[in-house]
């Protein structure tokens, strides 16, 4: 199970300039309106300040806790802050992270240009037959065998992503010697194996992970996320990699980024 990374900071202070006042409305939009203002007072607040409780934002805007606990459900939805059972609710920071022909398909590069650090956790790497799906992606014959890697990534000491990488394995024989944790597999591949890799083709939905998926991903939790499926090539040659990665939405901001090709 991915363990969760809790940055103590200060928690922010709601602001009391004038006295509370009382909220003459539905119970619907008595919390929408609260979120409204939360929302409008966490664009100061630096990510992992600490949000104050139900117990606090009940008695500032005289509302019962279940109105609070809505407002703060609310924030959760609009991916602004992370609630942690039996500690507290968080101010949330999403990074980008973009897909575009001028990024590499690499999630450890990608996020370093994004201003974030990186971390990958190797699950597993080792040799098996390709299977159907995975040799009609990877121009494989009836037979072939293949690295299957799998890896768990994180962003700032938080699980982000789960991904699932499948590679021919021949050339790239003792790859399992070249990875561990927190090594770049893009990375291996250019300096170890001379292959330069670039997207050839991409794909990205929303799923709902499996359960051993979601174990390292998000504690068990099975919400929507992100499953970016990627074939990548060799600059100028075959296909090297087969990547299904499951991401999280409230831990990343993906963004596609298409230009036109000019002449």
């Amino acid at each position: 199970m991915a363990s969760t990374l809790v940055r103590r900071r200060p928690p922010f202070t709601c602001r009391s300039e004038s006295p509370p006042r009382l909220l003459v409305m539905t119970s619907t939009q008595r919390y929408l309106e609260m979120a409204d203002i939360l929302e409008a007072e966490l664009a100061h607040v630096p990510v992992g300040a600490q949000v104050p409780s139900e117990h606090v934002l009940a008695g500032r805007f005289q509302v019962s806790r279940p109105a609070a606990r809505a407002a703060l459900q609310e924030l959760e939805r609009r991916l602004l802050v992370r609630r942690v059972q039996g500690v507290g609710t968080f101010r949330r920071g999403r990074v980008e992270y973009v897909i575009s022909a001028h990024v590499p398909p690499s999630f450890s590069e990608t996020v370093r240009l994004a201003g974030a650090e990186p971390g990958a956790r190797l699950v597993n790497c080792g040799v098996r037959r390709a299977v159907e799906a995975e040799r009609a992606r990877l121009g494989l014959s009836a037979g072939a065998a293949v690295w299957a890697v799998e890896r768990v990534f994180s962003v700032n000491g938080e699980a982000a992503a789960y991904a699932t990488s499948v590679l021919p394995r021949r050339p790239l024989l003792n790859l399992d010697r070249e990875l561990a944790d927190d090594v770049s597999l893009h990375r291996v591949l250019r300096r170890r194996y001379g292959l330069t890799v670039v997207r050839a083709r991409y794909r990205i939905s929303l799923d709902v992970p499996p359960p051993g998926v979601a174990d390292h991903l998000t504690g068990g939790e099975r919400g929507p996320v992100w499953l970016a499926e990627s074939v990548n090539r060799a600059a100028g040659g075959p296909y090297v990699e087969y990547a299904r990665t499951y991401l999280r939405p409230d831990v990343l901001d993906v963004t596609f980024e298409i230009e036109e090709e000019t002449h």
